[in-house]
């Protein structure tokens, strides 16, 4: 249950910072909006996790295991090294969107309303690809998770919100640096993961 807690606040991480963004720029998230995140949340963590559990048939149960510690601690890695890479033009498309969640008010009519809502929520599942057909290869107990990432990172949007709006004389958050903490989360997972099983 421990490590549900731990990888349902490591993916609703960047939800926080995003949630201060959007605050601080007095953006508004109504109920339906706020649904359609958790919802989509859901949805995709469980499709990625079953996902993850047919991979794991192709593999001998330890292979798979040390196979998804491995995929685990990579893909953390590559969030936080996403942070020190210099950025000499700003990324198109839905890059952009990867690069700051918050661009995801398109139409900048401070609501985000439901379409830019699932956007939103796209992007803030990006990393729970990875993560969960990791878990799902290396036989991790992660019945709750889908749940759980679902409300923390609603939660964490609505706490970003909510301080970003008392904040409006503070600088801009920088999204960066919780790309940097929600990496090395995965990180200690996959580090403590592989230790437990020598």
């Amino acid at each position: 249950m421990l490590l549900c807690v731990l990888l349902a606040i490591s993916l609703s991480i960047d939800a926080f910072s995003t949630g201060i963004s959007y605050g601080l720029r007095q953006i508004k998230f109504p109920m339906l909006s706020r649904f359609c995140i958790a919802l989509e949340t859901f949805i995709l963590l469980a499709l990625f996790l079953c996902a993850g559990s047919f991979l794991a048939t192709l593999f001998p149960m330890q292979i798979a295991e040390y196979i998804a510690i491995l995929f685990l601690f990579c893909f953390g890695l590559c969030l936080c090294l996403q942070c020190f890479r210099k950025q000499k033009e700003n990324k198109t498309g839905f890059l952009s969107f990867l690069q700051q969640p918050s661009r995801c008010d398109k139409n900048h009519s401070a609501v985000l309303e439901p379409k830019e809502a699932l956007l939103l929520g796209l992007v803030l599942s990006a990393d729970a690809c990875g993560v969960g057909i990791s878990l799902s290869v290396g036989g991790f107990s992660v019945l709750f998770l889908p749940l759980l990432a679902a409300i923390t990172q609603t939660l964490f949007l609505y706490l970003g919100t909510f301080w970003g709006n008392h904040l409006q004389h503070a600088t801009k958050c920088k999204e960066e640096y919780a790309t940097l903490l929600s990496g090395s989360i995965l990180m200690l997972i996959a580090v403590f993961r592989f230790f437990s099983i020598l």
